[in-house]
């Protein structure tokens, strides 16, 4: 069957990246994090998946994202690691959700709206590098102290988070942070997760001294440059088909602003997928995509709704309705989500998330 924008995620292979995940984790709780739709995959499907194969917790940026989990998963543990905005605080409170706090006056707020049966549980995020949430080092240890003086608000985990996994010396900096700002506390109750590893960091920095990581592209099976594998494959495959196929001479331009001139007689395929589906317009003439096992290279600006490819090399002559695979495999090709990102001059967080609009996101076995 010709697909015109299908982007399949292959259960099987999600599952089997939670067990190879959780066993790199090395006994330390797994939190899947499912932000931005499940990083465009479906954010209930995923979350289910995930949660029955042994996730500890699910992790997203805004109420609305855990509204969703809940629906899904009622008895999933859902952590917002996004600072609820002011108005949205008696709803979190309300809800059960586990929060990260960067002030005392999250806490105070918090404190105060929680039923005195139903404390809200909180993590104190530290901010050890990052420069986005959290407190800084100096600040956290009264934030914590807070959070121990009030009944109302439960302290559920202390947090941090690597903002280069990969640069040895900060990643150490960071955790002596954690470490130092540990040992001056009383001590904890046993249930309070501290947790600072994200994807990079559990390839890269697999030891430390915490109860839990926090893992979402990972999940996919897609690997950050210069980590290691540790078993996972890739679960999404982004498909369509050829809509039409032309002769052109050499000579003739392509696509708009005539970026890309022929220079020989070609035979040119158009594909129904464009910038508007999140290809990225980054990649025009410089994108491939896979056609009968074979590279076509795309040609010319990228544009909404369609890419202009080569197909004048391949084997066989091709026809409308021809698989085109975008990223993912076909035969024993491969053209990567990492490999994407990099010639769009990106992240593979970009490329996925940005999967939109017109994109069928379908499970497969």
């Amino acid at each position: 069957m010709a697909w015109r924008n299908r982007v399949e995620v292959s259960y099987s292979t999600l599952r089997a990246n939670v067990a190879a995940i959780r066993k790199a984790a090395d006994g330390r709780h797994v939190v899947a994090v499912c932000k931005a739709d499940a990083y465009g995959l479906g954010l209930e499907r995923c979350s289910r998946i995930y949660h029955e194969a042994g996730i500890a917790a699910i992790a997203v940026a805004t109420i609305g994202e855990a509204d969703r989990v809940r629906s899904a998963v009622p008895e999933a543990r859902v952590i917002l690691l996004g600072a609820p905005l002011p108005e949205e605080r008696p709803a979190v409170t309300a809800s059960g959700y586990e929060v990260l706090v960067s002030t005392i006056e999250e806490v105070q707020e918090f404190a105060h709206l929680a039923n005195p049966r139903a404390p809200v549980p909180v993590h104190v995020n530290v901010d050890t590098g990052m420069g986005r949430f959290g407190a800084r080092p100096a600040d956290a240890e009264a934030i914590i102290k807070e959070v121990l003086a009030w009944t109302t608000v439960r302290l559920a985990g202390i947090s941090t988070h690597y903002p280069m996994a990969d640069n040895a010396a900060l990643a150490a900096q960071q955790e002596q942070s954690m470490a130092d700002l540990l040992a001056r506390l009383p001590p904890l109750p046993p249930d309070v997760w501290v947790h600072w590893a994200n994807s990079e960091g559990l390839l890269l920095r697999p030891k430390g001294n915490t109860h839990a990581v926090r893992v979402g592209l990972l999940l996919t099976g897609v690997i950050p440059d210069g980590c290691p594998n540790i078993g996972l494959r890739s679960a999404v495959r982004w498909v369509s088909s050829l809509s039409l196929v032309k002769a052109l001479p050499m000579g003739h331009g392509i696509s708009y602003n005539h970026t890309c001139i022929l220079e020989r007689d070609s035979l040119c395929g158009i594909v129904p997928v464009g910038y508007a589906d999140g290809y990225p317009i980054a990649l025009s003439n410089k994108g491939n995509v896979l056609i009968q096992g074979r590279r076509c290279p795309v040609l010319g600006r990228v544009t909404m709704d369609y890419l202009i490819v080569d197909l004048t090399d391949l084997p066989f002559p091709p026809s409308p309705g021809e698989a085109v695979v975008l990223f993912g495999g076909q035969g024993s090709e491969q053209v990567t989500i990492n490999e994407l990102a990099s010639l769009a001059n990106t992240i593979p967080y970009d490329v996925l998330c940005g999967l939109r609009g017109r994109c069928e996101v379908v499970g497969v076995p």
